[in-house]
């Protein structure tokens, strides 16, 4: 008699049903960089292959996952699969709930900062709203305060509240998106974090960011080497290229704009602006690439 998911354990079940439905559903062509990546297709859906790519993990790694086997999966893991699969908020409940036997609201309160963190005034959320380039703000720990719809069009993660440098540092959809990742993007965001982590020493929210960020094993690398400059990266140009959702293999150049905001001098303000004849790069990118929060 045939195998079928009535023989699984609920949860087992309830994991694969949720993670090998969403999979098939995901178009890979809203995610940054997939088909450089993976290679162009005329079809929706992901194989577990190239999911588990995505995540940086082995396949049997992912595979496990899917079928629901009760392994220790990491907290990075899950999150990564939530933004690559576009999980809806229920199906993020139920997979972390199932995987880590408590709510993900749990997992949020663990944050020893994320009551902390400071809501911008009017004119600041109008005035990031009203810009045509993706604008977002964060605090000093590269906390994401308030973006507006070009930067969640242009960086779909930021609709789940990745801090930042965590984001850019040690999550695999960074390194698909970002062209010349370790060069042109992870070497000046090591700068910047060890210039803020002397700074500010004693500040708890900021400590788990490094802990995390070194968790990752290139990261560290960075983090550790002798050549890493002291205040800037040299060899960074003025411009830098990624690849944009529903954009294929078509490589874009943006400078990052980043000033101070008076009322919240701890905040940086950052706009990429692209270089292409004053084109907004999200006014390439259809509304349809919008994901669920």
């Amino acid at each position: 008699m045939p195998a079928n998911d009535s023989s699984q354990p609920a949860p087992q079940a309830t994991i694969t049903r949720i993670l090998r439905q969403a999979r098939r559903r995901i178009d890979p062509r809203d995610i940054p960089g997939a088909v450089a990546a993976l290679g162009s297709r005329n079809r929706p859906g992901l194989t577990q292959n190239e999911v588990a790519q995505l995540l940086g993990v082995s396949a049997k790694w992912y595979r496990n996952l899917e079928l629901g086997k009760p392994l220790s999966y990491s907290k990075a893991l899950l999150e990564g699969v939530r933004r690559i699969l576009a999980l809806t908020e229920g199906e993020w409940e139920t997979v972390w709930q199932l995987t880590q036997g408590r709510p993900a609201s749990d997992a949020a309160q663990e944050s020893a900062f994320a009551d902390a963190r400071q809501v911008p005034p009017p004119p600041v959320r109008r005035f990031i709203e009203a810009q045509g380039w993706p604008a977002y703000l964060c605090d000093h720990r590269w906390d994401l305060l308030f973006y507006n719809r070009a930067a969640s069009s242009d960086f779909p993660w930021m609709l789940y509240g990745t801090n930042v440098m965590v984001w850019t540092l040690t999550c695999p959809e960074a390194r698909t998106q970002l062209i010349r990742w370790e060069q042109d993007w992870a070497t000046p965001m090591i700068v910047q974090l060890r210039l803020h982590a002397e700074r500010w020493n004693s500040d708890v929210g900021l400590q788990a960011i490094i802990r995390t960020v070194q968790a990752d094993p290139v990261a560290r690398g960075l983090w550790n080497s002798p050549d890493l400059p002291a205040m800037s990266h040299p060899g960074v140009p003025g411009t830098r290229k990624l690849y944009l959702p529903r954009q294929g293999t078509k490589e874009f150049e943006v400078s990052l704009l980043t000033m101070k905001v008076n009322d919240m001098p701890s905040h940086q303000l950052t706009i990429a602006v692209p270089n292409n004849d004053g084109q907004s790069v999200s006014q390439l990118i259809p509304e349809t690439t919008s994901r669920p929060r």
